[in-house]
């Protein structure tokens, strides 16, 4: 919500999906489209997506210098 630690939780957060995602849909088939996971891996690369890009020129860890 402020931006603190914001690449850190998002990577954590890209992990907790995709292991989601494979406890809970990857057993059934191998692709999103065919067991229905498809949130969970959108999610997970959203989250990692985040995590490369930082929490913008706004966040608290722009301000404390944290990149």
């Amino acid at each position: 919500m402020f931006g603190l630690f914001t690449r850190w939780s998002a990577f954590l957060a890209s992990g907790l999906m995709a292991a989601a995602y494979w406890t809970a849909h990857g057993t059934q088939a191998l692709l999103p489209l065919q067991n229905g996971g498809e949130l969970a891996a959108l999610y997970c690369f959203v989250f990692l997506f985040i995590s490369t890009q930082g929490g913008g020129r706004w966040s608290v860890d722009a301000v404390l210098g944290q990149r």
